[in-house]
């Protein structure tokens, strides 16, 4: 998308939202539970079974990443206040709760990524998706962004044919623009910017006085770990909290491992919207006693532990062989939970095996 504005003869304004499919990332790697059908039981043994112990959940600290956050000064702190406050009108505009600022470092380096290489796109130089990025960042949630860019964008391009830039005013050209002027994006900026489950923003930033690169990297804030996924001779597990929903399945989505991309591939290639990649396989509680899954598909692998309770504590183990059987490559372990009869994916956190 290209929108100009009056300016002196042979300068150009160039603003390019891109393209983004927020609803593809929710259900690309989503599934619903397989329904265990009552009448079919196992044959029950010639005495009762014993009843099941009480589900035993981790304890221990809440986990945290280690420190990858960016933290702004100067004016530059005052312009992410001000992305903030102008998400926050149209979130309000819109009916819902405002988010707050977050600070995981993904979003800046993919701004400063996009700046110094003079492309728009989600994928990053280093081959990366978003949640990729924010997973090695630290991210522990899920993750949706929308990425902008305005100015001079042909590095080729004499720089003089360009009007020097407000950063204000860029910005809330781009904020406008991605809530009511995003058709051709099917509308998935305003949906990411007034998603009501999102909780937080991260916000990348880099400009001068010819051109700026703008990410807005939306994120939940639903799971309080104690143990994050962790993969231990092909032993999937996790444990914590979730404060939304109830948990239906965990849900693993593979890429290949990403390579390194020219700026020229991510201007004109395919890279302006992203899914989480191919779901593999799924995790799902074992059936109850006497009951089993009627034409579980092979991608179905039952936990071997699998402790939930309506407080929201959950311990999930699982052998995600069949998964890993994909080979090489980037696992995204999503918790999907259902909120209100709808499915929610809670995470976006990526497994590297190189």
């Amino acid at each position: 998308m290209t929108i100009r504005k009056k300016m002196q003869p042979f300068k150009t304004y160039v603003l390019l939202p891109v393209i983004i499919l927020i609803s593809t990332i929710l259900s690309s790697c989503s599934v619903s539970q397989p329904v265990i059908t009552p009448d079919e039981t196992i044959p029950p043994p010639s005495s009762p079974p014993p009843l099941p112990a009480e589900p035993a959940f981790p304890s221990g600290p809440v986990y945290t990443p280690g420190a990858s956050a960016y933290i702004p000064s100067g004016v530059q702190a005052e312009l992410f206040q001000y992305v903030l406050e102008l998400i926050n009108n149209d979130r309000r505009s819109a009916g819902v709760e405002p988010v707050t600022l977050n600070y995981n470092a993904a979003a800046q380096k993919h701004a400063r990524d996009m700046f110094d290489n003079y492309f728009l796109a989600h994928w990053g130089t280093d081959g990366l998706k978003p949640y990729m990025r924010y997973t090695r960042q630290g991210g522990l949630g899920y993750e949706q962004e929308n990425s902008a860019y305005a100015g001079w964008f042909n590095r080729e391009d004499n720089p003089e044919r360009y009007e020097n830039i407000d950063p204000h005013e860029i910005i809330q050209r781009l904020e406008h623009s991605m809530m009511y002027d995003d058709a051709k994006s099917n509308w998935g900026h305003r949906d990411a910017i007034i998603n009501k489950l999102h909780k937080k923003v991260n916000i990348g930033l880099v400009y001068d006085d010819k051109r700026l690169a703008l990410v807005q990297q939306f994120e939940g804030d639903y799971v309080e770990y104690i143990l994050p996924p962790t993969l231990l001779d092909n032993t999937l597990s996790l444990s914590g909290k979730i404060f939304l929903g109830r948990i239906n399945n965990i849900t693993i989505c593979y890429d290949e491992l990403p390579e390194p991309l020219e700026a020229s591939q991510l201007v004109y290639g395919n890279y302006h919207q992203y899914t989480l990649g191919e779901r593999v396989a799924y995790v799902i509680p074992p059936a109850p006693a006497g009951q089993f899954y009627r034409n579980l598909p092979p991608e179905a692998i039952q936990a071997d532990i699998w402790s939930t309770n309506e407080s929201g504590q959950f311990h999930i183990q699982a052998d995600i062989s069949y998964a890993l059987n994909t080979g090489k490559g980037v696992y995204t372990i999503v918790i999907v939970a259902d909120v209100d009869e709808e499915s929610a994916n809670l995470t976006n956190y990526s497994i590297f095996i190189e």
